[in-house]
């Protein structure tokens, strides 16, 4: 799925990884129209600890622009990580089925 990547989640998800320093950024989710034209996508970063997540996604969405609707969830890292093991989780589910688009598994 990386080959197919639309070069606009690749250049918000290199625009988010200079505002925040993540550790790691995911592709959530991508809608195509019938044409395969990208018509939203959704993504993910985890940020240290010391980053009030809320806020970070407030900046990424308000300093990052998109000509389709985008959308970010921000997790800190703690969060991210006692999450990630629990199969009912949101975090668990990106984890196992989002694309790494920064950072290391």
């Amino acid at each position: 799925m990386m080959d197919n990547l639309n070069s606009k989640i690749t250049r918000v998800a290199e625009e988010a990884a200079q505002l925040c320093s993540p550790f790691q950024i995911f592709l959530v989710s991508q809608k195509s129209n019938s044409k395969g034209e990208l018509v939203s996508f959704k993504l993910c970063a985890v940020v240290s600890d010391e980053t009030d997540a809320a806020a970070m996604e407030t900046k990424l969405l308000m300093n990052i622009d998109c000509d389709v609707p985008c959308d970010f969830i921000v997790y800190n890292v703690t969060d991210w990580n006692d999450c990630i093991d629990d199969d009912c989780s949101f975090a668990y589910r990106i984890d196992n089925q989002g694309v790494l688009l920064y950072g290391t598994r």
